[in-house]
């Protein structure tokens, strides 16, 4: 009897811990967000997505992204956090002449920026976690650029 007890105790304890592994690390739920929120500025909304780009942030990390943008368009940032993001933060310089220089920053739950680049630059997106959701400390995000599609009419 305590030998069926010991391999019910265990086999739980194993599909306990494969459950809450798949729960807590898992990018579907973020891929979702992001495919609906494709769909919505591609379709009903005319615009391009130049670029999404997927992380993972942990503790007090950063990710980087660099991307050129084109003076003919301005641009829209997004970035959004999954259900263990509380807030993220967005800092974006552009290469100038000799150095990177400060263009703009954001911060909020889904942080959303206007970036109009006068010539044709390299620009720098940081992302960073300001606060996790309570007993988090690890959280994938989603960066998003777009701008309006010159192929659809409005």
């Amino acid at each position: 009897m305590k030998k069926i007890l010991y391999i019910v105790i265990i086999t739980a304890a194993l599909f306990e811990n494969r459950v809450f592994t798949q729960s807590t690390t898992t990018m579907q739920d973020i891929f979702e967000t992001v495919n609906t929120k494709v769909v919505e500025l591609e379709e009903d909304k005319n615009q391009e997505v130049v670029n999404v780009t997927f992380d993972l942030l942990v503790n007090e990390g950063k990710k980087t992204v660099w991307r050129y943008l084109d003076p003919a368009f301005s641009y829209d940032l997004y970035v959004i956090g999954d259900r263990r993001i509380g807030k993220l933060k967005v800092t974006v310089y552009k290469q100038g002449k000799s150095d990177w220089e400060y263009v703009n920053e954001i911060s909020g739950a889904n942080p959303k920026l206007k970036i109009y680049p006068s010539e044709f630059e390299q620009y720098e997106f940081t992302v960073t976690v300001e606060e996790f959701k309570t007993g988090n400390n690890t959280g994938h995000f989603a960066f998003m650029l777009y701008h309006d599609n010159p192929e659809k009419k409005k």
